[in-house]
């Protein structure tokens, strides 16, 4: 089975953020290839996905390239396009928006769920991002360790 240091790159940030779980199997299932965003990092990363929910926890490790920046009406035509998403849905998400992004995933690998209470009892400060935390930042390196 592969692990983290098979997709980790050192050069590439590496980024802390939530997903509901539904996402998140999609991307384990390989239907998910593209994740939407109003706002988030833009450049290519890597990132640890914290599932939420009653049995969350880390659970998924990913990298995306480049995130597309377009209008709403570009993002639903690229989700159609890409991953079978249906458009009004996608136009329903970034309602209100005047650009959202869409951030391709190209490379994920699973890991042996850690739960939240033992995020905590590891890492004093640990709290679930309502956006994304940088955990390569010398303030959370030990997380990242």
């Amino acid at each position: 089975m592969p692990t983290i240091k098979d997709y980790y790159l050192p050069k590439r940030p590496t980024l802390l953020f939530s997903l509901h779980p539904e996402p998140t199997q999609a991307i384990i299932n390989g239907t998910k290839i593209l994740e939407y965003r109003r706002r988030f990092f833009a450049r290519p990363f890597q990132a640890f996905v914290y599932t939420t929910g009653a049995n969350g926890g880390i659970q998924l490790f990913l990298r995306c390239d480049q995130g597309m920046q377009l209008v709403p009406e570009q993002l639903a035509l690229v989700g159609a396009l890409l991953q079978h998403d249906a458009p009004t849905t996608t136009a329903a998400y970034f309602e209100g928006a005047k650009v959202g992004l869409a951030l391709p995933i190209t490379a994920f690998t699973t890991l042996p769920n850690i739960p939240l209470a033992q995020l905590r009892r590891q890492f004093e400060n640990f709290v679930t991002p309502r956006s994304y935390v940088f955990i390569d930042q010398p303030d959370r390196q030990a997380q990242l360790d």
